[in-house]
């Protein structure tokens, strides 16, 4: 004869209630995808400041601008100069074409004048140090503004831009700049930073850039 089985002793299925065990799940997962695409992008990131830092591969013994923590040889350039506190005149600028520096009229030259005065060689003196020490070319350009009687000595703007950015570069050529890693241009008002509508525009086109560029790169 079988034998009887109390109820109380059976096993009675519990419906599940935790629920949110699904929703806790769903979570993880998807701050695990977050962590894995920030990881990722860091990581190029990381490629990208290691191909900028190759540019300025070969630098001397010695160089106070050797890759270190930074982003790039560039930044590390431009940071020292902005930290010379350089008059409101000098503009520095970095981007992947390299380190510019730029000096207004006024501060390199009299006006209509292409010999450089004392106050521009005490401050372009203060930037040799920096630069002296790389091997890279470095462009010197000068601009004018749209106006055609800059100074009645020059032709054109043509020459009257040349001439100024090559007082520039004769001047860090006697300061032990190598001729070689000079190059010089004028472009006359074909590269305005403003338009040349008023006066004050107009001089800050005239102007005198240094950019400092990346080792095997020319322009």
């Amino acid at each position: 004869m079988g034998q009887m089985i109390d109820e109380e002793d059976c096993e009675v299925c519990v419906e599940f209630d935790q629920e949110w065990i699904f929703t806790y799940g769903d979570l993880v997962t998807l701050l695990l995808c977050f962590f894995i695409l920030l990881f990722s992008m860091c990581k190029m990131d990381v490629e990208k400041i290691k191909e900028v830092s190759q540019s300025f591969k070969s630098m001397p013994p010695g160089s106070p601008f050797v890759f270190s923590g930074k982003q790039s040889v560039m930044e590390s350039v431009a940071q020292e100069v902005e930290d010379m506190e350089m008059p409101d005149d000098v503009n520095v600028n970095v981007s992947d074409e390299g380190v510019e520096i730029t000096f207004k009229e006024t501060i390199l030259f009299d006006v209509g004048a292409t010999e450089l005065n004392q106050q521009a060689k005490e401050t372009l003196a203060r930037v040799i140090p920096i630069i002296s020490g790389l091997p890279n070319i470095i462009l010197i350009e000068g601009h004018t503004d749209s106006e055609t009687d800059n100074n009645p000595n020059f032709p054109s703007n043509w020459e009257f831009s040349a001439a100024r950015a090559g007082a520039v570069a004769s001047f860090l050529e006697s300061e032990g700049i190598p001729g070689a890693r000079l190059q010089v241009s004028g472009y006359a008002n074909l590269r305005p930073r403003f338009f040349n509508d008023t006066s004050y525009k107009r001089s800050l086109n005239r102007r005198v850039d240094i950019i400092l560029l990346p080792e095997n790169l020319t322009r």
